[in-house]
């Protein structure tokens, strides 16, 4: 009997081992990686945080005014088109266009302030273009089987769950294992550092991250629209508990749309704005469709000599010059100004600059202006008229005598 139970125990040793490795430890390995204790050569994240298990809850869009909805239009800039105010009583509107270090084109937005000149929202285009599956990102999801369980997942799935989906407890089905590690993977790519939330909007196919604001009266957020393997991406920052704000972050989300960007554009957009009144042309709407035309050109240094020399025919446009100044000094160390608005807060380099640029063009001005000066005649009179004709009557003959006697001596 003792032999038995002996022979029974040296069995059962390698049977329990095996259910172990097969029953047990991928659910104890799959507990350990997704709460960031365990990595492996298959399965590794470059940061993982507590917080990527678990998206916010959903948030809407919220409900945008019909005032004076004849004062807005849209604007195809970049590769989106924004509807913006144009002539609102309530908003005004001021280009921000930054250089990026390391990017060949700068990144542009719109800065919208209240009548008291208090910021009411900003929106910055961020790059737009194709999603990445990241299948090749781990080595566990190079293994066949595993693959399997992915392409079975549509992109707008993937795209869903990526925000809202839980990854909570253990006991679970293979295929949810390997599914929750890959939609892991995608918030550690995705999800930046020190965000305050995540999750899905109302919105089909839209998302949000919210990140910090260094003001605590406003709140920033990443705002995400997936359609068609397409991924647009934008960042608004509005103010809290203001009517105003929410109905500015409401228009956009609803309202802001992918479309291809192409430089031919630009002069179509232009044409648009030449058939504007000299008012308009030189109001904040005028800008918005220079802004619009050379965001299709960036190269265009035309186009930013028109939007300066508009805004400086304008009323109170100082608040659309300072961006358009600094861009073009800190690109081209120039200004590009024409006109002496008595702007006197722009940064001390930039104030030397224009006021250099205003002086050169005054001496233009004045070279052209200057009379030119017939040479002086003076009077004569017919007496000496008389003796001038005669005195050259004498020359003339003596001359003539010279000459006879040179022939006569030869």
């Amino acid at each position: 009997m003792k032999r038995l139970i002996m022979v029974l125990l040296i069995l059962a040793v390698p049977i329990f081992g095996a259910y172990v490795a097969t029953r047990v430890l991928p659910y104890y390995v799959y507990d350990q990686v997704i709460h960031g204790k365990l990595s492996h050569t298959l399965y590794k994240l470059n940061r993982f945080e507590d917080r990527f298990l678990k998206p916010g809850a959903m948030r809407k869009a919220g409900e945008s005014s019909t005032d004076f909805s004849g004062l807005w239009k849209e604007f195809h800039l970049r590769d989106v088109v924004v509807p913006l105010p144009t002539g609102h009583p309530m908003f005004r509107t001021i280009p921000i266009i930054q250089l990026i270090p390391g990017s060949a084109e700068p990144q542009i937005g719109v800065d919208i302030k209240g009548p008291s000149g208090r910021q009411i929202a900003k929106i910055f285009l961020l790059k737009s273009g194709a999603w990445s599956d990241q299948f090749e990102s781990q080595e566990l999801f190079k293994l066949p089987l595993v693959k399997k369980v992915l392409k079975a997942k549509t992109s707008e799935q993937i795209w869903k769950d990526l925000f809202s989906r839980q990854i909570v407890g253990w006991d679970l089905p293979f295929e949810d294992m390997v599914y929750n590690l890959y939609i892991l993977q995608l918030r550690s790519a995705l999800l930046p550092r020190g965000f305050d939330d995540f999750g899905i909007l109302e919105n089909d196919g839209m998302a949000f991250i919210e990140i910090p604001s260094k003001d605590k009266d406003y709140r920033t957020e990443i705002i995400f629209s997936f359609d068609r393997g397409l991924l647009l991406s934008y960042l608004i920052v509005t103010e809290r508990n203001n009517a105003d704000s929410e109905d500015l972050r409401s228009r956009m989300i609803k309202g802001i749309q992918f479309r291809s960007s192409d430089p031919s554009l630009a002069s179509i957009i232009y044409k648009e704005f030449k058939q504007l009144s000299f008012i308009r042309q030189t109001d904040q709407e005028g800008m918005l469709y220079l802004l619009s035309a050379w965001s299709h050109n960036m190269e265009d240094v035309e186009m930013l000599k028109e939007m300066i020399y508009f805004l400086e025919r304008g009323p109170k446009n100082g608040p659309q010059l300072k961006p358009l100044y600094k861009y073009v000094y800190s690109r081209y160390q120039k200004t590009f100004t024409t006109r002496d608005i008595g702007l006197d807060e722009d940064e001390p380099e930039i104030r030397l600059q224009r006021q250099i640029e205003l002086e050169a063009i005054t001496e233009r001005k004045q070279l052209l202006e200057k009379p030119k000066v017939a040479p002086k005649v003076e009077e004569v009179s017919p007496a000496e008229k008389m003796n001038e004709f005669l005195r050259k009557a004498r020359e003339d003959k003596l001359k003539k005598t010279k000459s006879r006697d040179k022939l006569i001596i030869h």
